[in-house]
């Protein structure tokens, strides 16, 4: 159905691109991450997207 993880992980957020908490922690812990970690260190990231879950911006904090 997806060509990509990345695909995946965008098909699931909401119309604003954001992951529900859940969903947000899981794909941090997919990679060895809590959300802890990725909202102290947004990595360039706009902190307030990675605060909102928003999805394309924590698969770009994961290196995506």
């Amino acid at each position: 159905m997806f060509s990509s993880f990345e695909e995946s992980v965008l098909y699931a957020a909401d119309r604003s691109g954001n992951l529900t908490e859940r969903q947000a922690a899981s794909l941090l812990g997919m990679h060895g991450f809590t959300l802890k970690d990725a909202a102290e260190d947004a990595n360039g990231e706009p902190p307030h997207k990675v605060a909102q879950h928003h999805a394309q911006t924590l698969l770009n904090w994961l290196g995506y």
